[in-house]
């Protein structure tokens, strides 16, 4: 047993704090994608090469904006009840 009592401070956030955070990141990124896109054009008509190199900045956003929201952090063991898990012999 551990020689300390477990505090509600190092309890993990519950997983609609977790989620909401996720979606806001999300959103983010998706808005900079929007803009960059956005910007791309104008770009494109004073330098083609500057319009293609902004959509190519801004291309892969929606997938890293997609794998950063999916990818909610990883539960320790034992972290949910405040329990140590056992020791490995």
């Amino acid at each position: 047993m551990s020689e300390h009592p477990p505090l509600i401070t190092d309890a993990a956030p519950s997983f609609d704090e977790e989620q909401a955070h996720r979606r806001h990141v999300y959103v983010a990124i998706m808005l900079v994608h929007l803009v960059g896109f956005a910007v791309s054009y104008p770009l494109y008509l004073w330098h083609p090469w500057a319009g293609a190199v902004m959509v190519l900045l801004t291309g892969f956003l929606p997938w890293a904006a997609v794998i950063i929201a999916n990818g909610a952090p990883r539960r320790r063991r034992g972290a949910a009840d405040g329990l140590t898990p056992p020791a490995r012999r």
